[in-house]
């Protein structure tokens, strides 16, 4: 036996070096963020392709809603109200406005489009909502000048109280910067904005409504949320200022779709944006 086949001679030495390693190059890149288009090309290709449809992706994310409510609200006497649009974010609010309240949480939805056509699946939700006894409320009505500081304590934590939490479902990335919120939005979100100056917990989902999703731009009425739930990952608009301002905590629970998703069904980021450097800039 040769000594170099011998299972004592050293395997890596001087006299017997390891073959050179082949350049790394990466397999793929992962995405970081999303713009509008790709957001509404996955949710297509979600129903149409892996048989994920709507309605169970707006279950996991009206669930992902709930429990970040419930983060927020540290006990269940902290009063959480959802103004819910027509569109995905509206059904989303529907949905985790019915979870919790099933948990035991005074829950109000104030509607801030009442009496115009939702879409079958936010239609079924909010139906939902009101059989569970969830009140629904034209949005107009909410007043938070009768509010008092420290009206629910967090009994079950040593931590101060504060009036309630306010959820933003009212637009998503279906805003654009280019066409300002209409006057009967922004009252609404000048609403949210002095309950938040009062003490509420403001938390948005997906997208904080005024915020466009593509460029970060901010409408003069856009709400300033505490915390952002984005879906399957974060949006362009809001990892870039000024949006980013307005986003706050930004988290990014699971909807029942593989991590990886926006990957597998774009594809690998194009050169072009690589080279360009504004992906790395966006995280």
């Amino acid at each position: 036996m040769r000594k170099n086949e011998s299972p004592f001679w050293p395997q890596k030495s001087i006299l017997n070096p390891p073959p050179p390693k082949e350049p790394y190059e990466p397999v793929r890149r992962v995405r970081m963020t999303l713009t509008r288009e790709e957001q509404r090309t996955l949710d297509k290709v979600a129903a149409s392709d892996y048989q994920v449809p709507v309605s169970i992706l707006m279950e996991h994310a009206g669930l992902a809603v709930a429990n970040a409510c419930v983060a927020a609200a540290k006990a269940t006497t902290t009063p959480i109200h959802f103004f819910a649009g027509k569109g995905m974010n509206g059904g989303d609010s529907y949905v985790a406005a019915r979870i919790l309240s099933s948990w035991g949480y005074k829950v109000t939805i104030w509607d801030c489009f009442p009496g115009e056509t939702h879409s079958p699946t936010v239609k079924n939700n909010r139906a939902a909502a009101e059989k569970f006894g969830v009140p629904i409320k034209p949005a107009t009505e909410f007043d938070p000048s009768n509010w008092q500081a420290g009206i629910s304590r967090m009994i079950y934590e040593n931590e101060p109280g504060m009036p309630c939490v306010l959820v933003d479902g009212i637009i998503g990335t279906g805003y654009e910067f280019i066409r300002p919120l209409p006057p009967q939005l922004t009252a609404i979100t000048e609403k949210i904005e002095e309950g938040h100056v009062r003490g509420a917990r403001v938390l948005s989902i997906d997208i904080p409504t005024g915020v466009d999703c593509d460029t970060g731009e901010v409408d003069p009425g856009a709400v300033s949320a505490d915390m952002t739930i984005s879906f399957v990952l974060p949006k362009k608009g809001i990892t870039i200022f000024p949006g980013k301002s307005k986003a706050g905590q930004v988290r990014v629970p699971t909807i029942g779709l593989p991590i990886n998703f926006a990957d597998i069904v774009l594809g690998p980021i194009p050169e072009e944006v690589i080279e360009d450097g504004s992906e790395q800039e966006s995280t």
